[in-house]
């Protein structure tokens, strides 16, 4: 019998991630077998720019995770996100099929893929994910699973999650370019939400964020599942491009700065403490305080705090997430975000922890790594439910398996 291998890529605006792992048949789960990481190029906002500068990054961080893994690497699955990514909510209604009126499995597909042909047709546009956030049967609301229930008349409320066209023929290309293949396509932030939020947390009520180079991603989850999401166009590399702008110097300075000596909390800083440029580039004689590198990234922070203040005062969960804010993402370990975070939205604040389980390779802790490594668990999910059905605890219609099934609706 075969290895079951899958292998993730997540393309971000300042870094490439692989990784490849593998099924452990006996034991159960998974088994990290590899990584690579390799500096991101040809990549504005998650979308690709430059195909050949993508490619050649990409190849390197995949071949990073062929050496360390010792495995081939023939096709994978691949995280999206960026300003590509486009969120409606919509709702199917359908006649239950029995005679009896049992809810099928294939009365489920229905209302949903009703409630995708509600939807308005955007030209330049693919579907990625269709999620059930809950059905009404006949007149009883909240029903997360209706499947063996009786009833006349079936009805889906979805999140529908949508990628621009032209960007996924970009990205296929670009990776079709190094030789590979793609399994499929997975929002990111709903991947990484497989990696780091407990049940618990979803059933409560719960925020994750995720802060990339080029954007900051997100999904709102409640009783189980998810009720909102959306891409946000500011993340790490704008922090940078503000510090180089304010403290007039290279952006390859200013993120050495940010790394070294950032921090989101000014007033937790010392007055006479200061940043001294030509610690960073030869022929530099400016100096700068801390307090006012803090304050730049204090000020481009809160502008996501505020920007998702509004998304979640759209869907009326303003303070109102029991289990708070998860945040991921390498800007996330920025000193004093957590604090920053705290007192802009009054929600509980705390990064996001990976999942263990069983890893050859060093470093997949770090929340860097969270989209990928959530790939890996999707597609897992994935393939144990047999592509697109119905799964309780698993409730998404997602990418080319579902699109098939819906062709196979049409005359």
């Amino acid at each position: 019998m075969g290895r079951n291998i899958i292998t993730a890529l997540d393309i971000g605006t300042s870094t490439i991630h692989t990784i490849v792992a593998e099924e452990q048949r006996r034991e159960g789960g998974l088994r990290i077998l590899g990584v690579g990481v390799a500096p991101s190029a040809g990549v504005r906002r998650g979308a690709i720019v430059d195909i050949e500068e993508a490619a050649q990054a990409i190849r390197k961080s995949v071949d990073e995770a062929r050496r360390s893994s010792g495995v081939p690497i023939k096709s994978v699955w691949v995280s999206v996100g960026g300003t590509a990514i486009f969120v409606s909510s919509s709702r199917g209604v359908v006649a239950v099929s029995r005679a009896d009126g049992e809810i099928s499995h294939e009365d489920v597909k229905r209302a949903v893929a009703a409630a995708q042909s509600f939807l308005p047709r955007q030209p330049n546009r693919e579907t990625l994910h269709i999620i059930p956030r809950d059905f009404k049967v006949d007149n009883e609301s909240g029903v997360k699973d209706p499947v063996g229930m009786h009833g006349v008349r079936l009805e889906a409320d979805t999140l529908i999650i949508e990628c621009s066209s032209s960007f996924l023929k970009n990205l296929t290309k670009t990776i079709e370019h190094v030789g590979l293949s793609v399994d499929d396509y997975v929002f990111s932030p709903l991947a990484t939400a497989e990696a780091v939020l407990t049940k618990r947390q979803k059933e409560l009520g719960v925020l994750l964020l995720d802060i990339g180079g080029g954007t900051a991603s997100f999904v709102v989850y409640e009783e189980g599942a998810p009720m909102q999401a959306g891409v946000l166009p500011v993340g790490g590399a704008h922090i940078t491009n503000d510090i180089a702008i304010g403290f007039r110097t290279h952006v390859d300075v200013a993120e050495a700065v940010k790394l070294a000596y950032g921090s989101c909390i000014p007033d937790d800083l010392p007055k006479r403490e200061h940043v001294r440029l030509a610690d960073f580039v030869e022929g530099e004689t400016a100096v700068y305080s801390r307090r006012e590198l803090a304050e730049i990234i204090e000020a481009r922070m809160g502008d996501v705090f505020e920007l998702l203040a509004r998304e979640l005062k759209k869907i009326n969960r303003t303070e109102l997430l029991p289990a708070g804010v998860v945040m991921v993402g390498g800007t996330s370990l920025l000193p004093g975000i957590l604090g920053l975070a705290r007192k802009e939205m009054r929600l509980p604040i705390e990064r996001g922890i990976l999942q263990e389980f069983s890893s050859a390779a060093d470093d997949t802790t770090m929340p860097s790594f969270a989209p990928a490594f959530g790939v890996v668990l999707w597609a897992y999910k994935m393939a144990r439910e047999d592509g697109a059905g119905w799964g309780r605890g698993f409730q998404s219609f997602s990418g080319s398996r579902w699109a098939h099934w819906l062709r196979s609706l049409i005359p």
